[in-house]
């Protein structure tokens, strides 16, 4: 909770929201002031303004009709102006130091000379009762007895509008505006319009927009917080998101996309962080394989430099008997050493050791040649049986000393026929490494057992000897060059430890599944070729 607490205080949405609440709310204050501060004023401007247009055109639209009543009074468009502007209007004529003041119909019409300085209220009848003849006569007197005024209008001719200031302590009729028209002048008679317009109206709109103001800022108070909440909300849902990614590409999660189709910024934006998204995927894909091809690529190194150790360790070791030997016995015939027989026993020494010498400097350059690549399978379609025959036989001669039975057992499932599609050379290569394999390690009397068989379009071939089991942790490493499970084998029986690597070699190059596995009291290899396109099938 405080996380989120903490989180909401320094967020983009909380910084919105107070900006958003603190310009609208001011906006809105100042406009609620700025309405209930100056809406008197600008209407009374506004008023000024239309009344005088307005009376200017009743003023010469009467002149042009005669300048004077009808029998009827007032024509219809002076109680229009009276409607329009809440106004009492009347024709005030001067003579002879009196005023006559006319206005509605005959009937109602009166009239009063008066000297000038003399009150006005409440000496003429019919104008007593009412407070709109009251307010009329009010605003009369304040012109009369303002000079100026009075002046600009009887003597220069002008229409004057502006606000009435009252009479009296109590400043009486100051709510109205004062507006005078001169209608014409003949020698000391002068005809004006004069009316008075109340302005009770518009103070009272004033006062309850005022109380309306208050009451509206309060419910804002009230609104205002909600709307900018929401606004902000709303305003900052694609940015959360967009943080959210964010986060995702910060932690190397590339597995959620926008794909928005807003057109505005946040769009471009989120496009922007999809193709970021897409481009840091893929390189960090890239970055991956790469990674995983050189791991691939050291631990091949590492394993070349292990193989190379180990061959010219392994070399070095299988080599120094050989030559030891022959240097020995080279050296015995250079001193005439012993007789005749003796002379041809080293001779048939030092040509056995060359031999054995000849043979691993062929197998290692084979399998040099096979670990690096540069051979090619020369492949045909040839009977295996053949090579097993041809197999069998050298292993009886080379277990004939210790007594090793050999047997070769064929399926007779087509016809004692063995057709493969191999490499007929190195297939014959593997069987001979893996019979005198068999061979080496079989006990005294013991048996090596070789066996085919198809199973769908394969056939599986098996070398099997009575003896020891491998232990099951050393199986894997049996394929590698120059080891032996028995350390302690001597080297006339022990071979040179690279014959099952060549095996492993040649297979691989085949495709062919092998492998070894300790069973009926003995070891078995055995690996698989397809078998030729067109034979039978059991």
């Amino acid at each position: 909770m405080n996380a989120v607490v903490k989180n909401w205080k320094h967020s983009v949405a909380l910084r919105l929201f107070a900006i958003t609440f603190l310009v609208v709310m001011l906006i809105l204050g100042g406009l609620l002031l700025v309405l209930a501060g100056s809406f008197s004023s600008f209407y009374e401007r506004r008023q000024i303004k239309d009344i005088a247009a307005q009376m200017n055109v009743v003023r010469d639209r009467f002149v042009l009709e005669g300048a004077a009543l009808s029998g009827a009074g007032f024509p219809p468009y002076f109680f229009e102006f009276e409607d329009d502007y809440y106004a009492t209007i009347a024709l005030v004529t001067f003579e002879e130091g009196g005023m006559l003041i006319r206005r509605g119909r005959p009937a109602e019409e009166e009239a009063e000379a008066m000297e000038p300085g003399v009150s006005i209220w409440p000496s003429l009848p019919g104008y007593g009762p009412g407070e709109e003849d009251r307010q009329f006569m009010l605003g009369l007197q304040e012109w009369r007895q303002d000079e100026q005024a009075f002046a600009k209008v009887v003597l220069q001719g002008e229409t004057l509008v502006y606000r009435a200031k009252g009479i009296g302590e109590n400043r009486a009729g100051a709510d109205q505006l004062i507006v005078v028209a001169p209608v014409a002048a003949e020698g000391q008679t002068v005809n004006v319009l004069f009316a008075v317009s109340s302005l009770r109206p518009v103070i009272g709109a004033a006062s309850v927009i005022r109380d309306f103001s208050g009451y509206a800022f309060g419910v804002a108070i009230v609104l205002v917080p909600l709307l900018a909440f929401l606004y902000a909300h709303v305003l900052t849902k694609p940015l959360r998101s967009l943080n959210e990614l964010a986060g995702r590409l910060a932690s190397l999660d590339f597995s959620h996309r926008f794909r928005w189709r807003r057109k505005d910024e946040i769009g471009e934006l989120a496009r922007t962080f999809d193709f970021l998204a897409d481009n840091l995927e893929r390189a960090l894909s890239e970055l991956h394989e790469a990674n995983a091809k050189l791991r691939k690529d050291i631990e091949r190194e590492k394993r070349l430099e292990r193989m190379r150790r180990d061959f010219v360790a392994g070399v070095s070791h299988e080599l120094k008997t050989p030559l030891s030997l022959i240097g020995g016995y080279a050296e015995g015939l250079r001193d005439n050493i012993g007789d005749g027989a003796k002379r041809e026993r080293y001779a048939d020494v030092i040509m056995e050791e060359t031999r054995r010498m000849s043979a691993i400097v062929g197998d290692m350059l084979d399998l040099s040649h096979l670990e690096a690549g540069q051979y090619r399978l020369k492949l045909e379609t040839f009977d295996a049986a053949e090579l097993l025959e041809e197999a069998a036989e050298r292993a009886e001669a080379l277990g004939a000393e210790h007594g090793v039975r050999v047997r070769l057992e064929l399926t007779e499932d087509a016809d004692g026929r063995i057709e493969v599609a191999a490499d007929r050379f190195r297939i014959g290569q593997v069987l001979t490494n893996l019979v005198t394999n068999a061979v080496r390690h079989a006990p005294e009397g013991g048996a090596v057992t070789l066996t085919a068989f198809q199973a769908g379009g394969e056939w599986f071939f098996r070398v099997h000897n009575e003896g020891e089991p491998i232990p099951e942790e050393e199986l894997p490493r049996i394929w590698t060059q120059f080891y032996r499970v028995d350390k302690a084998r001597d080297r006339e029986s022990g071979g040179t430890g690279i014959g099952l690597a060549i095996v492993k070699q040649i297979l691989d190059l085949h495709g062919s599944r092998y492998g070894a596995r300790n069973e009926r009291g003995g070891v078995t290899f055995a690996f698989s070729l397809p078998a030729a396109a067109g034979a039978r099938q059991p």
